[in-house]
């Protein structure tokens, strides 16, 4: 044993990972989750209960080499706190996993969401009967949530897939189903918080002490959902304007909220745009069926456009693999290409392997095959 146990603290999410970082830390600090944000100031639950933290000044510090994301705690975090008026916040504890993006006011910049989640439930709608055909494709785009598994792949929480207002669409189960073939190993769930369509079907991820984020546009429904599975009205809801399927921003910050059932739910504001953090951040795991069929590609680097040789293209072409499913597969390649030109670089090459190679004689492994356009 490497502390003692909190029973109140284990009830949100403390584990073994985090009580071995707080035994390095001394007996004068104290674990506590930050459950609000509210700038350099967060709203925090320890065992002496709920209060408002500060700071520290030092871990803004910008000669650690630190990204400003890393070195300021975000909802879902363990922090280590030292006693006072008001108590301050003197470490981030290294997190579990995590949901980036790249900051909207600064690009190339990355914006922590939402820390130490078990799932992370990416949530859409069923548009309305009367919304136009673009109305309802902004509404429930695949493209969107597949951008959102990509970032959450890469922070290591498993992602669940919520179609919301279920009860608007006589067709929702299909559609459901036909969407989670094409996100290959991710969970699609339709429900409804109106009839309640699905959500006790939702249990099975609903355990004690999991940690469930909702991610998603605003009027979808996030915060009717968290209601719905509290079984209380935590959170003011909105509705979502049926010409143009936008909603309105009711939930302004993130919030954690513990359920009697011994589950925890984090709310998020709305999000109009999901940029991804960089290729450092979100690669392209998410699409593991074309990673898998690349690897039998005749060329190494091979791009799945018009190369020869291209398993990827084959599987289109037989109906394993979506068109629509290849072209999102390119484009969020594209954006990750972008970003990587947006950010500075850190790290220089590795040389190590060609340095490895040289001493003991012997040539670096070369590539099965380089495809060049001509």
């Amino acid at each position: 044993m490497s502390g003692p146990h909190h029973p109140r603290l284990e009830a949100l999410g403390y584990s073994e990972h985090f009580r071995a970082q707080m035994a390095k830390l001394g007996d004068e600090l104290y674990p506590a989750r930050v459950v609000g944000q509210h700038r350099r100031e967060c709203d925090v639950t320890s065992e002496k209960g709920s209060t408002r933290a500060v700071l520290a000044g030092k871990c803004w510090d910008p000669d650690r080499g630190i990204e400003a994301a890393d070195a300021q705690p975000t909802i879902g975090d363990w922090v280590a706190l030292r006693a006072g008026e008001p108590p301050v916040i003197e470490a981030i504890l290294s997190r579990r996993t995590w949901l980036s993006r790249t900051s909207v006011a600064k690009r190339g910049a990355k914006q922590m969401l939402v820390a130490n989640i078990d799932i992370v439930a990416v949530v859409a709608a069923f548009s309305h009967p009367s919304a136009d055909s673009a109305t309802a494709k902004r509404s429930l785009n695949p493209r969107r949530i597949e951008r959102y598994l990509l970032a959450i792949a890469k922070g290591g929480a498993k992602p669940l897939v919520l179609l919301n207002k279920a009860d608007l669409d006589r067709d929702a189960e299909r559609k459901a189903q036909s969407l989670e073939q094409r996100l290959q190993d991710c969970p699609v769930r339709p429900v409804s918080c109106h009839t309640e369509q699905g959500l006790e079907g939702l249990n099975r991820f609903l355990t004690p002490g999991t940690t469930i984020g909702f991610v998603g546009l605003s009027g979808v429904g996030k915060s009717s959902i968290v209601n719905a599975l509290l079984q209380r009205e935590a959170q003011a809801i909105g509705e979502e304007r049926a010409y143009d399927a936008r909603g309105r921003h009711t939930t302004t910050a993130r919030e954690l909220f513990l359920a009697s059932e011994g589950f925890i739910l984090i709310d998020t504001p709305g999000m109009r745009e999901f940029a991804l953090a960089g290729p450092e951040e979100a690669d392209l795991d998410a699409f593991s069926e074309i990673a898998e069929m690349a690897l039998m590609c005749q060329f190494r680097d091979c791009g799945h456009r018009n190369e020869p040789g291209c398993r990827v293209r084959e599987a289109v072409g037989k109906g394993e693999i979506t068109a629509d499913r290849l072209a999102s597969f390119h484009a969020l390649k594209g954006e990750l290409r972008e970003l990587a030109r947006d950010r500075p670089a850190h790290k220089k090459p590795d040389k190590s392997r060609h340095k490895r190679a040289a001493a003991s004689g012997r040539s670096p492994r070369k590539p099965r095959g380089q495809w060049e356009e001509s």
